[in-house]
C-alpha cells in the first residue's frame, strides 16, 4: 500500500503541533470504524494529546471487549478542536454531521479524512484515501508505520478488529495476502484475536437469536438470484432487539446457494435501510446501491432512503 508521504508529514506536523483532537467515526459504528477511532485515540494518547471521540450513535455492547471502549461519546461534536479525524466514512453523510455541522466538511477545519471507500470525495483539508485496501484499520496501520507511531497490545487489538470484521473474519474476497500479513504482525504486537473472534462472531444474544429468526422466515430468492429478506420496526419491538444486532445477517443469507447477491431491507424510524452483499466477481453491489443514493465497495455496500416497508404480494399462473 502506497501512501503519499507529502500529505503524511502534512497530517504529522498538524498531530504534533495540536493540543486537542477530536475523532469522529461514521454513525452505527461497525467493527472497523470503533477499531480505527479508537487505535487512534491510544496513540494521541500516548503522544500526550487531549483527544475525545463523539459519535452520533453508541457503539453495540459486542465491542465493550475493546481497550478504552469508554472513551467512546454518542453525541453532537463541538467545534472548538485543534484537529480532526474522521476515519472510515465513505461520505460526509455517513458521519450524521453533514447538516448539522457542515463546517466539518467545507476545507475550513483542520478536518483528517481516513478511509477506504470508492465513494469517499476527499473531503477533508488532508485525505488518506485508499480505496483497495480492505478496512480502514489496513490505512490506519501504514500510517502508523510509516509515521513511526509506536503501536502497543491495545493498539493492535483495535486495528486487528476493523481488519477481521471487515474482511468477515477473512472470508470476504478483501482478504489478500497484505491483509494476512499485517494481521500476523499484529498478533505478534499482541493482538488478541481470541477475544476478538469469541466477543464478535461467537456471542449471540437471545434477542439477536429471535431478530435473526424473523430474518430466517422473512428471506426468499427470485428468479434472478436475488436473495432478500425484510425486518419491520415491529420485529424490533417484538425480539427485544437492537438495531446493532442485524450486523453479520446480511452475509448469512448471502450464503445461499447460486445467490446472484443479497439484500436485506431494514425499517427504522421513518427510514429503510438497504444492506447489499455478493460473492459473485461479475456482480458490483456499490452501482447498485448508488442508484438509490447508496455507495460502497463491489461486495458490499448499502443505501438509505426515506419512507417505510410495504407489503406486496403478488400471484401469476404459470402451465
Amino acid at each position: 500500500m502506497e501512501l503519499d508521504k507529502n500529505e503524511l508529514e502534512k497530517i504529522d506536523t498538524l498531530l504534533q503541533k495540536s493540543r486537542r483532537i477530536l475523532i469522529i467515526p461514521h454513525k452505527a459504528p461497525d467493527g472497523d470504524t470503533i477499531g480505527a477511532s479508537l487505535a487512534f485515540y491510544q496513540i494521541l494518547k500516548q503522544m500526550g494529546k487531549a483527544v475525545e471521540i463523539t459519535c452520533m450513535d453508541p457503539p453495540a455492547d459486542v465491542f465493550n471487549f475493546m481497550p478504552t471502549i469508554e472513551a467512546f461519546r454518542a453525541g453532537e461534536p463541538r467545534l472548538d478542536y485543534d484537529a480532526y479525524l474522521i476515519v472510515d466514512a465513505g461520505a460526509t453523510h455517513l458521519t450524521g454531521f453533514h447538516e448539522s455541522h457542515p463546517e466539518l466538511f467545507d476545507k475550513t477545519l483542520e478536518v483528517i479524512n481516513i478511509d477506504h471507500h470508492q465513494s469517499n470525495d476527499f473531503y477533508g483539508k488532508y485525505n488518506v484515501v485508499v480505496s483497495d485496501a480492505a478496512s480502514a484499520t489496513m490505512v490506519l496501520y501504514e500510517l502508523f508505520t510509516a509515521l513511526r507511531y509506536p503501536i502497543d497490545r491495545h493498539t493492535a487489538t483495535c486495528l486487528l478488529t476493523g481488519i477481521y470484521t471487515d474482511t468477515g473474519s477473512f472470508m470476504h474476497s478483501n482478504t489478500s495476502a497484505d491483509v494476512l500479513r499485517v494481521s500476523a504482525r499484529l498478533l505478534a504486537k499482541g493482538a488478541n484475536l481470541r477475544g476478538i473472534s469469541k466477543e464478535i462472531f461467537n456471542t449471540t444474544k437471545v434477542s439477536t437469536m429471535r431478530l435473526w429468526g424473523r430474518v430466517m422466515k422473512n428471506t426468499h430468492q427470485n428468479d434472478e438470484g436475488v436473495t432478500m429478506s425484510v425486518v419491520m420496526e415491529k420485529d424490533f419491538a417484538d425480539t427485544g432487539a437492537d438495531y446493532s444486532e442485524m450486523t453479520g445477517v446480511v452475509d448469512y443469507i448471502n450464503s445461499v446457494p447460486s445467490a446472484k447477491y443479497s439484500v436485506i431491507l431494514t425499517e427504522k424510524e421513518g427510514k429503510v435501510k438497504g444492506s447489499l452483499r455478493t460473492l459473485r466477481e461479475e456482480v458490483n453491489v456499490a452501482d447498485i446501491a448508488s442508484a438509490y443514493g447508496g455507495g460502497g465497495h463491489t461486495k458490499a455496500a448499502g443505501f438509505t432512503l426515506p419512507g417505510h416497508l410495504k407489503k406486496e404480494v403478488r400471484w401469476k399462473v404459470v402451465q
